[in-house]
Order: structure tokens, then sequence, then C-alpha cells
């Protein structure tokens, strides 16, 4: 009975233990995992200017896709670009078109991180996450064309230590609307650095070559205060635009926002593009599109996955004769990521 009594103890302690110890696996072992991914860019807008009658209810944008991770280090992303190829096109408010924006193979461990595919560049990312107002004004460099979002290739990124970091990539250079198999590619280096917590700045260059070398050169320096206030400015030119000798293309992007509760925030931005005049031409080549950009307003976030911002929003071209432009807007983001 005694002898019955203890192995009984025994097997009890050796299976508690057993199933303590499998539990302790099961909790190390990496378990495949996804989320969906869902983004929505839409608005409400009415023209204030006289000589421009113009109002409307749009879906500027939407983002559908699925994210996998695959191991601790590997994960993979598939992205569609739901939205109009050509915001310049006359034809943009009519129609939309879904592209791949990412279709890409994703590494990170440790301070290294790596991509391949269709992937995101790193081109004017940061500025785009310091600006923070993507759904309702696109950062300088996107919004002008002085480079791709996504594009077809390989990138590498290294933090070297908590204040510089490098990044480097080789690209298509065609962007991810014209995804063109030819031998032609772009390479890309940037680096940045953080001497302190709240103080970011970036330098980038890109250089790709036809008949004529075509070339991008990106600085941008931020401050974030606590909880209170953010600042950028970056300044950006690009030379031989569209691989046309003596072309160049150049601006600045101010913006800050400042931190009212959790929930709401006034921001505002200026942007200035100008072009030169090449050698025997009495005008800025690019004058007809050349101009000042002011945007204003209030954000109001109820959840972390809706914004609502009611803002104002103008052009003021450098050509004489050109339209100026005023808008009130009532942006909208509502996401799943």
């Amino acid at each position: 009975m005694k002898k019955t009594v203890f192995l009984s103890i025994v097997c009890c302690f050796f299976s508690t233990a057993f199933q303590m110890n499998a539990q302790q696996v099961s909790d190390n072992v990496f378990i495949p995992h996804g989320k969906p991914i869902i983004k929505v860019f839409s608005n409400f807008h009415a023209s204030l200017s006289k000589t421009v009658d113009k109002s409307a209810i749009e879906i500027k944008r939407a983002y559908l896709g699925y994210e996998y991770q695959l191991s601790p280090e590997f994960s993979v992303i598939a992205k569609l670009d739901i939205g109009s190829p050509d915001d310049k096109s006359a034809y943009s408010l009519i129609k939309r078109y879904a592209y791949f924006k990412n279709a890409a193979l994703l590494y990170n461990k440790g301070k290294l991180s790596a991509s391949f595919g269709l992937i995101d560049l790193k081109q004017f990312k940061l500025q785009e996450k310091f600006w923070e107002h993507r759904y309702i004004y696109k950062s300088f460099m996107d919004e002008h064309r002085f480079g791709s979002s996504a594009d077809i290739g390989g990138s590498v990124a290294y933090q070297f230590n908590d204040y510089f970091s490098a990044d480097f990539t080789i690209m298509n250079g065609e962007g991810y609307v014209q995804l063109q198999a030819d031998n032609t590619y772009k390479a890309g280096f940037g680096i940045t650095f953080e001497p302190q917590e709240n103080i970011t700045a970036r330098l980038y260059y890109d250089e790709t070559a036809k008949n004529i070398r075509q070339s991008t050169l990106a600085s941008f320096l931020g401050w974030r205060f606590k909880d209170l206030f953010s600042i950028g400015a970056e300044y950006n030119i690009k030379y031989n635009e569209s691989y046309l000798d003596d072309h160049n293309q150049a601006g600045i992007s101010t913006y800050f926002t400042f931190y009212l509760q959790d929930k709401f925030q006034i921001f505002g931005r200026y942007d200035r593009l100008t072009s030169n005049k090449p050698d025997g031409v009495d005008r800025p080549w690019n004058l007809v599109y050349d101009g000042t950009a002011i945007i204003g307003g209030v954000q109001y976030k109820p959840i972390n996955q809706v914004k609502i911002a009611l803002n104002y929003q103008d052009w003021y071209p450098l050509a004489q004769n050109g339209v100026k432009e005023a808008y009130i807007y009532l942006n909208f983001e509502y996401k799943i990521d």
C-alpha cells in the first residue's frame, strides 16, 4: 500500500514536471502568424477660390494586403495600391487602378534588415513618417515625383549604434506603376544620424543613367520635443529630370505638429518647388508646375485606427498667369494593420 502511494506521488510529480516543461517549450516555439492590411484615404473638399468652382467626395486611395511572419527573422508581404496612376491627369478623379505596391520577402535580425522584391523605398520614408499626415497630402518628394515610394529591387540597412545607421538600395528605377525589365538600374544610399533621442538628420543620394545621368539629393532635419510638438525641414534637388541635360528641380518643405492631447493635434506645412533656367532659355523649364503650397488644420483621432482632419490647402503657381487654388478639406483615414 505504501509502495503504491509512493509510486503514485512520483508519477504525479514527473507528470506535472513534464507538463510544465512542455508548456515552456511551447511558449518558446515560434508560431507563424499573419495579419491583414487595410488602409483607406477619403475626403470631402470644396474650393475657396473664385476662379475654381469645385467640390467632391473622394476615395483617394486604398491599400489592401496581407503580411505573414514565416519565422522570427523572415516575413513576406503582398499589398495592392488602389488609386490613380497619375494625379496630374485630367482623368485622375474618375479612374482607379490596382497595382502591386509590395510583393516582397523581408529579413530582420538584430541590427540588420533587408528586403527583396517589390519593396518600399527609403528615399522619403523617414520624412513621410515625420510629416505624419500622408492621408492628407503626400510628402514633398512623392508629391512632385522626385522618386517613387516603391520599386522592384533589393535593399539592406544596418544600425551601427544608437546614433548612426546606413542603407543601400538597388532598384529598377521605374517605380511600382511601370515594372519594366531593362538594363537600367538606380542605386540609392542613405545615412541617418540621431545625435540625441529627439533629433534626427538624414542624407540620401541616388543615381541612374541612360544616355544622361539622373540623380537626386535629399536632406532632412527633424526635432521632436517630448509629446508636445515636432518640427521637420527638408531640402531636395533632382538633376536632369526625365534624362534631359540641365533640367533640374529643387524644393523645400517644412512642417510642424503640436500635440494638444492624445486625440487632438494642430499641424501645418509649407512647400516651395522651383526649376532652373537651362542655357539659352529665358524662363524656368518647369514654370507651369513651379509654385508654393500651404497646408494647415486640426486632426482628431477618436481611436488609433481612425483619423479625421479639417484643413486648408492651397497651391500658388510661380507663373504670373497661373491659376491659384485654395480648398477646405475634411480628410479621413481608417485602417486595419
